[in-house]
């Protein structure tokens, strides 16, 4: 996928501090970029580039919470500001643990939506749950791939441009979210006969 010539691209050394986070990733770094040269990297080969094409728990929320339209919309805004928060303290983070660790509170908090779907009054199709499981359990791992950088921690610069911990972690991502999708599709299969009770 060369479509277009590239700025020159850098070596981790050249790089700017928090984009070196990978000290196995040698070679093929985009330099700091406008949003058009941002645009034009989705069309030049660099390290990053399987990552851009390989990359939600709001659906979970909603369903879990139907039947309290208030508790659901409180839900909804916190887990959009814990989200937020997360972004934040990911793109700030000096080290791959802290990126990782950034996203606990959102983890815990669909941990806590599995948790009253299981034993309290949230509702959802009994056959989602299984599939929300395996998506976090599949981002899970997927961050725990990145941390510890293999691959390319036995083999450092083999793996700059392909299948490096960073490509491997997106790829489980995207799996993660097709199984966010079958679960939300098995939910809103479900919502269609059900009636929340009267209070």
């Amino acid at each position: 996928m060369v479509l277009y010539k590239g700025p020159r691209l850098l070596a981790l050394t050249k790089t700017p501090p928090h984009l070196q986070f990978n000290k196995f990733v040698l070679t093929g770094y985009r330099p700091v970029s406008t949003a058009q040269e941002c645009l034009r990297s989705l069309f030049y080969m660099h390290n990053e580039l399987g990552n851009i094409y390989t990359h939600g728990a709001l659906p979970i929320i909603y369903i879990t919470l139907l039947c309290y339209p208030t508790m659901q919309q409180t839900a909804m805004l916190t887990y959009i500001l814990l989200s937020a928060y997360g972004i934040y303290c990911a793109t700030t983070a000096r080290t791959n643990v802290l990126r990782l660790q950034a996203f606990i509170w959102q983890a815990l908090f669909r941990f806590s939506l599995f948790l009253f779907r299981v034993y309290g009054s949230g509702v959802g199709s009994p056959h989602s749950l299984r599939l929300f499981i395996i998506m976090d359990s599949l981002a899970v791992v997927g961050g725990l791939v990145n941390i510890i950088q293999i691959p390319e921690r036995f083999s450092p610069g083999l793996f700059d441009n392909w299948g490096n911990s960073h490509q491997i972690m997106h790829v489980m991502v995207i799996c993660s979210i097709v199984y966010l999708h079958w679960g939300t599709l098995e939910d809103l299969a479900w919502i269609k006969s059900y009636q929340c009770p009267m209070e």
